[in-house]
């Protein structure tokens, strides 16, 4: 893909992703999912070894992208399209944080995501949610709750910053976000591991 001949040769990821998207002429959707999924291979294979297993998590700490890692359960839920990227992670294409709504889906979402990580059982788990977008505190009870009723050690809290604390954990983060995942030692994918037991295929670009 002329897209990736690109960024291996040190082309920006801006810039390159704008000048294949206007030559091709691809939809702003498409252009978002691009500049997530396709990668240097430098970038790819350095968050590649940062992935671990579901095994791998017993016994660790674990911190949660909280919007990030529902929305994409959310759409896997509903049948949208799930891309399976240069780095390993599935991403969708839901770029929607600021207009994000509760819906059915998203108690569907917190459920299969409890029941995943609680068959690793880790020491500890932190959820967190973005505080600028709509009723997140009341989200953040209801999924404390949640962790309380499945009987794992778990909070969910809002931040204002959910970034900045989540590249400056030590514990596993859950997250897809590339620049999270650069920065931290583990990261784990949960819609990756819902999408498997759903048996829903990503799309490989």
């Amino acid at each position: 893909m002329d897209l990736r001949y690109l960024l291996n040769r040190g082309y920006p990821p801006g810039p390159a992703v704008r000048f294949v998207a206007d030559h091709y002429r691809i939809d702003k959707d498409y252009r978002n999912i691009l500049s997530r999924a396709v990668l240097s291979e430098d970038v790819a294979s350095s968050r590649r070894l940062k992935a671990i297993s579901l095994e791998d998590l017993r016994g660790r700490g674990l911190h949660i992208d909280g919007y990030n890692v529902l929305i994409t359960v959310e759409s896997i839920i509903s049948g949208e399209d799930i891309f399976l990227c240069d780095d390993g992670f599935i991403r969708d294409m839901r770029c929607m944080f600021r207009k994000y709504r509760r819906s059915e889906a998203t108690d569907e979402a917190v459920q299969l995501m409890i029941d995943t990580i609680s068959r690793a059982m880790p020491s500890e788990i932190l959820l967190l949610l973005d505080k600028q977008i709509s009723r997140s505190g009341e989200l953040a009870s209801d999924i404390g709750e949640a962790f309380s009723a499945a009987g794992i050690p778990g909070t969910a809290r809002t931040a204002r910053d959910v970034d900045r604390a989540l590249k400056n954990s030590s514990a596993v983060v859950a997250t897809s976000d590339g620049i999270i995942i650069d920065r931290v030692s583990s990261a784990l994918d949960i819609p990756a591991l819902i999408a498997r037991r759903m048996m829903v295929e990503p799309i490989r670009i």
